[in-house]
C-alpha cells in the first residue's frame, strides 16, 4: 500500500538527520514560505510540504559526489552540469524520492526536479517552491530585492517568477556567469508567454474598430 504523504514526510525528514544542520534551518524556513504561500492560492499545502522537504536532498553533496549520484539515475549529463554539478541536486532528488521514498506525485516530483533552474512548463507546486526556496527570510535578509518578489508572489505568482529570472540574469550578466540553457529556455518562454498576455485584446474586444 502507497505511504500517505505524512508518512513520506516523515522518512525524508529522517534521511535529513544525516545532513548538515544548517540546511535543514534552511529546508524548515523554506516549508514555512512553502505552505504559506500554498495555502494562500488555494494548493494543497500537504504537498508543497513534501516537495520542500525533499528539494534539498542532496544538495550539501560534493561536486564528485553530484556526477556520481545522477550518473547512477541514469540523468543525461549537458557540458553545463558538467561544469556546476551543484545544479543536478533537484533532479536527483526528484529520482531517489521516487525510487526510495515512493513519491509518485507528478507535480511533487516536478517541484523537486526544477526548483533551482525553472522549466519551461511548471505547475502550481513547482512554481511555489521555486520561489519560497528564493526568498526564505534569511535570503531575503541577504538580497533584499527577494521581499518585493515575495510580495508580488501574493499578487502574481507568474510574474514573480519572471522577476526573480530577471534577477538571476542580472547576477549572472554582472558576474560574468553563465547561464545555464534550461534557464535561459525557460525565462525566454516566460517573458514571451508575459508580454503575449499584456498584447493580447480582451475577447469581448476582438474583432471591434478601435475608437
Amino acid at each position: 500500500m502507497p505511504q500517505t504523504v505524512a508518512a513520506q514526510i516523515e522518512d525524508i525528514r529522517s534521511e535529513l538527520a544525516s545532513r548538515p544542520p544548517g540546511l535543514v534551518r534552511h529546508i524548515e524556513r523554506v516549508v514555512a514560505e512553502a505552505v504559506s504561500l500554498a495555502r494562500y492560492w488555494g494548493v494543497d499545502p500537504d504537498r508543497c510540504a513534501l516537495a520542500t522537504w525533499g528539494h534539498d536532498l542532496f544538495r550539501a553533496h560534493s561536486a564528485a559526489e553530484q556526477l556520481s549520484l545522477a550518473r547512477s539515475a541514469g540523468l543525461a549529463l549537458t557540458a553545463a552540469d558538467e561544469a556546476s554539478p551543484v545544479l543536478l541536486h533537484g533532479p536527483i532528488a526528484a529520482v531517489v524520492l521516487r525510487e526510495r521514498f515512493g513519491v509518485t506525485d507528478e507535480d511533487v516530483l516536478a517541484a523537486v526536479r526544477d526548483h533551482t533552474l525553472g522549466a519551461l512548463e511548471m505547475p502550481m507546486i513547482a512554481r511555489i517552491i521555486l520561489l519560497a526556496d528564493k526568498f526564505e527570510s534569511r535570503k531575503r535578509a541577504r538580497t533584499p530585492v527577494m521581499k518585493e518578489i515575495r510580495k508580488l508572489a501574493r499578487r502574481d505568482i507568474d510574474l514573480a517568477l519572471l522577476c526573480w529570472a530577471d534577477w538571476k540574469w542580472v547576477e549572472e550578466a554582472e558576474h560574468g556567469w553563465l547561464s545555464h540553457p534550461v534557464h535561459w529556455r525557460a525565462r525566454q518562454t516566460w517573458v514571451t508567454a508575459h508580454h503575449g498576455e499584456l498584447t493580447t485584446a480582451p475577447a469581448e474586444l476582438e474583432g471591434q474598430p478601435n475608437s
